[in-house]
């Protein structure tokens, strides 16, 4: 258990740990409520040895629970309360022998054929068997009061911020000032939005700088040496990816007049679930396995919408991203296409849905190709680069042409560029906001996805 994350424990394991807690305390008075919830029958015995090692130390022990049978058995003097008030009170056998209602099993089977029988013993004993008494005959269950101990809680361990990142924080944020000064406000056309963008970028880089982050030791961030080689199920995901999905948007817009898209997209969703089917070879898929790629993709469509009212600046590729280097490239590209045509359900669907959801899956399949082989670690500065990189450059390089291409039937040179730079305003609000969110939940949640996938065994 000391392995393990307080949250992983099972309730019977929890129970443990929460009854060790209280007896680093060393008590006078240790009060108990459902102490044998989800404990088996060994540990049940275990614990009623403890119990009775604390009473003869001279510590007092009240517990409130359902479990008859314990109480029968363990318990010195029994009562019961109703309406807020005790209606009876007596030793456990005489309280359970002479209740019909509210008592042990084995006074239910043998009432009127055994007198006076409570526990399972009573009966075997009764027919002549041999039932031993385990709290006091075991002695390696035995419990010694420990002594008692002040636990002090270690510290969080920061990174020292160093000279280089201090210059370069007051650096950003002396441009964030003057851009603030000089720039924003001064103009009503499309500058002024371009200026405040790019004064929100100069202080998210500041921020990076002077924050101290908490230490991560080299296993947490960067996968390991012995885990960097590509599966042959990330091989085939590849091909599917960079050739099979290009050529089915393909001939959706030059050969079904770009009007098919429902019919596309579903064609992409279906592609993109063909590497699945190798991580589940030889075995059925679990349904918690199944459950968080869909929790995440609901995290990216709830997040979307609950962002409707600013243009450009969603979580989308944030949560992608996460996926990719959480579960594998396979599950950031189908976090990202079915993130991008559920919520399109919201926005509306059109012919620009395939696009987005290649655009945003293909940004999740490289975050976790780049952590497989080493390249993206789980920091945040790394994090936060390659979202903005990849924000900016793949999805703004991918949707910008594909404007002109949905809309424009003789394309040229001169559409695309312009396509490029009327867009870099709304790239650029797109990646400083990939950025934000990447700042705020990655480690938060990474941490997580890495816990619920190492309890699970999830895929990856």
């Amino acid at each position: 258990m000391l392995e393990n994350h307080p949250y992983d424990l099972s309730g019977g394991e929890q129970q443990r740990v929460a009854l060790a807690k209280m007896l680093l305390r060393k008590p006078d008075l240790l009060v108990l409520d459902e102490p044998t919830k989800g404990l088996d029958a060994c540990f049940k015995r275990k614990l009623a040895t403890i119990l009775k090692s604390l009473q003869k130390n001279g510590m007092t022990v009240l517990m409130v629970t359902h479990d008859i049978e314990f109480c029968a058995e363990y318990a010195d003097i029994c009562a019961m309360f109703f309406d807020g008030k005790i209606v009876s009170e007596a030793p456990p056998r005489k309280f359970f022998a002479e209740n019909n209602f509210y008592t042990t099993s084995a006074k239910r089977m043998a009432d009127g054929i055994i007198e006076n029988a409570v526990l399972d013993k009573d009966i075997i004993r009764a027919l002549g068997g041999e039932a031993e008494d385990l709290t006091e005959t075991n002695d390696e269950l035995n419990y010694i009061l420990p002594k008692k101990t002040v636990i002090k809680q270690g510290k969080k361990e920061y990174k020292k911020l160093n000279v280089h990142n201090v210059v370069l924080g007051i650096v950003f944020v002396i441009l964030f000032v003057m851009t603030q000064c000089l720039f924003c406000g001064r103009y009503d056309n499309w500058k002024n939005y371009v200026a405040q963008t790019i004064s929100i970028l100069f202080i998210a880089v500041a921020m990076l700088n002077l924050i101290p982050r908490k230490k991560l030791g080299k296993e947490l961030i960067q996968n390991e040496k012995s885990k960097r080689k590509i599966s042959k199920r990330t091989k085939i995901a590849t091909l599917l990816i960079l050739f099979l999905i290009p050529l089915t948007i393909f001939i959706g817009i030059y050969y079904l007049g770009d009007k098919k898209y429902y019919f596309i997209s579903l064609l992409i969703i279906l592609e993109t679930m063909i590497p699945f089917g190798f991580a589940f070879e030889n075995r059925k898929p679990k349904a918690r396995e199944l459950v968080i790629i869909s929790a995440l993709c609901a995290i990216g469509v709830a997040g979307r919408t609950a962002f409707f009212m600013l243009p450009q600046f969603k979580p989308v590729a944030a949560i992608v991203i996460i996926s990719g280097v959480a579960f594998g490239g396979e599950t950031g590209f189908l976090v990202g296409a079915i993130t991008a045509f559920v919520s399109n359900f919201f926005f509306g669907q059109g012919p620009w849905t395939p696009w987005q959801m290649f655009s945003f899956g293909i940004i999740g399949f490289l975050a976790g190709i780049m952590f497989q082989k080493g390249i993206l670690r789980k920091t945040k500065t790394d994090m936060c680069l390659f979202g903005f990189v990849a924000t900016f450059v793949i999805y703004g390089g991918i949707m910008n042409p594909a404007s002109v291409i949905m809309w424009q039937s003789n394309i040229n040179i001169n559409m695309v560029l312009s396509s490029y730079v009327m867009g870099m305003p709304f790239d650029f609000i797109h990646a400083v906001s990939t950025v934000f969110f990447l700042f705020l939940a990655a480690e938060p949640m990474l941490e997580k996805l890495e816990r619920i996938k190492i309890k699970y065994g999830l895929i990856e």
